[in-house]
């Protein structure tokens, strides 16, 4: 109920529950969204309101750094040395075990987000994930998947895929095999750009095989075809009695390892979130995919047209069924909430922006918004940090998240290994700032100074000196010092052994 009078105090609707329409937009379709909320409740818990998108290349991710925030996202990298020598490869019950190792040590709070946001891939069809390979593996379902030009399902998968290697701008077979095992090749159309892949004796990638993720003996997507990035065909045929979106949505999206996901323990409702949603198709082809996807399956223009509609039909019935239940994912969020902060802004450009913002209901609220930390926050400060903090809560709406989006996968050497190095997090992270009494508001007439007040602070953005302040109230001081919430999970609060 507080949250209600809450939002009433700040000129603003109930902001939740809220249906899936307000997130189709107009035109009622997936992309045509102007607003687009969650249906969970929102928090303005400082702690809970952060966000790291993450994977741990060598292993599990350490859970000790995931609970430090409030939601952590796991690519399909995440303790990718592991699933990419497991016979057969197991990215997506690795996720789910992941995430089930964070839920144990932190659970969340029934009713606000989902504490654990799990990748999945819109339009590749990525082989490791064992509720494709499935799919893929079975001659029933081929229409489900794009084809190389010439695609002869006569013989699975594909047939001519052997003979036609060479033959387009992207290998139809694997380059290692053995005498027991041979390399395969599949007639469905695919690329290897971002796909394990075993190194070459000198061990570097050979440049139609990047390897991203290296299997020391053979790649293992299953006996029928060799590991890559396939493509879905969201006009697939019905096959035993649901097509392809059905399958899509009930049994690849929402699972049993995702928004349906059970305690495994209790056996209690246990909700993983959709994270990130990742790639699109488009008039050319899908994205992060080889360019020439046009020439190698045959697509014409007037093709094309088709494959992208579809897809947003798959999207659009897919926002249908996961926004009312609970769900969400990275890719409904308006990512640009971070506006000022370490950006070198005029004071013009400056007072202009927060003029737009500081007021009852900002159109920037009509999304939940993502306050981006760019770079994974590499090389920042404290100090630096802190002005991404002033200006997330001097500008955030109920449902926002101040973290990283992805730049690698992390993990450093305290939290056992990784690409990239730890990003840094701010003291005021652990802070208990309570909620805002109203919106932003500049403090005179053209003093370019803008305030809001908290319940334990008040949060200043300066043009003029172009930074941000967080000032504690009485009684709240040390706070800022001493951290209360320091080393202790973010919902839970339990605390974190170091």
């Amino acid at each position: 109920m507080r949250c209600l009078a809450l939002a009433g105090a700040l000129g603003m609707a109930a902001a939740w529950p809220h249906t899936e329409s307000q997130c189709l937009g107009e035109a009622g379709s997936y992309g045509s969204d102007k607003t687009c909320l969650p249906s969970w409740k929102p928090t303005w818990d400082m702690k809970r309101s952060t966000v790291l998108y993450t994977c741990n290349n060598t292993g599990m991710h350490n859970v000790k750094h995931a609970i430090e925030y409030g939601t952590v996202v796991y690519d399909w990298s995440n303790a990718k040395q592991i699933w990419a020598n497991a016979h057969p490869m197991s990215s997506e019950e690795l996720i789910t075990k992941q995430a089930e190792m964070v839920l144990a040590a932190d659970a969340g709070v029934e009713g606000y987000n989902p504490r654990v946001w799990a990748y999945r891939n819109t339009i590749k069809a990525l082989n490791w994930y064992s509720s494709v390979r499935e799919k893929l593996d079975d001659p029933k379902y081929s229409s489900w998947f794009a084809t190389f030009k010439g695609f002869d399902g006569s013989k699975y998968p594909g047939g001519t895929g052997k003979e036609t290697n060479g033959t387009f701008h992207v290998p139809t077979c694997d380059w290692y095999g053995t005498a027991d095992k041979p390399a395969k090749c599949s007639g469905f159309y695919h690329d290897q750009e971002q796909t394990p892949e075993h190194a070459t004796p000198s061990g570097g990638s050979y440049p139609d095989y990047h390897v991203d993720g290296e299997c020391v003996e053979q790649c293992d997507c299953g006996d029928t075809n060799p590991c890559a990035e396939y493509i879905f065909n969201n006009s697939g045929a019905v096959v035993e009695g649901r097509n392809f979106t059905e399958w899509y949505i009930n049994e690849y999206m929402v699972t049993n390892e995702t928004l349906l996901h059970k305690n495994p323990v209790t056996g209690k409702p246990q909700v993983i979130g959709l994270g990130w949603l990742d790639d699109s198709m488009t008039p050319h082809g899908p994205t992060e995919e080889d360019r020439n996807y046009m020439a190698d399956t045959g697509a014409d223009k007037a093709e094309m047209a088709k494959q992208v509609a579809a897809y947003r039909a798959t999207m659009t019935a897919l926002v249908k069924k996961v926004v009312p239940m609970g769900g969400y994912w990275w890719q409904l969020m308006d990512g640009g909430g971070n506006k000022l902060a370490q950006k070198n802004v005029s004071e013009g450009t400056c007072k202009t922006t927060l003029a737009s913002l500081c007021k009852p209901q900002p159109d920037s609220w009509n999304k939940m918004q993502l306050y981006n930390i760019p770079s994974g926050g590499k090389g920042l400060q404290e100090t630096e940090l802190k002005q991404y903090t002033a200006e997330f809560l001097l500008t955030r709406g109920e449902y926002a998240m101040l973290g990283y989006s992805w730049y690698g996968c992390t993990g450093s050497a305290m939290h056992g290994g990784g690409a990239s190095p730890d990003p840094p997090r701010a003291t005021e992270w652990d802070v208990d700032f309570g909620s805002p009494t109203g919106a932003c508001k500049e403090t005179s007439s053209g003093s370019g100074v803008f305030s809001r007040e908290w319940d334990k602070a008040t949060v200043q953005w300066d043009c003029g000196k172009g930074e941000g302040e967080i000032t504690m109230k009485a009684g709240f001081e040390d706070e800022l010092v001493n951290p209360p919430r320091a080393n202790r999970a973010a919902w839970t609060g339990v605390e974190v052994e170091r």
